[in-house]
């Protein structure tokens, strides 16, 4: 199944917030994904639609499908390098 269209159905938006993904996804806490949002730290673009502290800070689907796979890739080679 394509990484994309599986988080697509799963979140039933090309965008998602921020804070609803950063734990499960990246491991870390709302708070600190923030903080690396604003340190420029974070491992996928991020974007707000409105200029405002209170806006939320969106992550576009097909970013993250990319870092997932990317993710896996680089692990699957590593795996076979041990293993074959």
């Amino acid at each position: 199944m394509n990484t994309n269209f599986a988080l697509l159905a799963r979140f039933g938006s090309p965008t998602v917030e921020l804070r609803n993904v950063c734990q499960e996804f990246f491991g870390i806490t709302p708070k600190t994904a923030e903080q690396k949002v604003k340190a420029c730290d974070f491992p996928v673009p991020t974007f707000k639609l409105r200029d405002s502290e209170r806006s939320p800070t969106l992550i576009k689907i097909e970013d993250l499908a990319k870092h997932i796979d990317e993710c896996y890739a680089a692990a699957k080679h590593e795996w076979q390098q041990v293993n074959h």
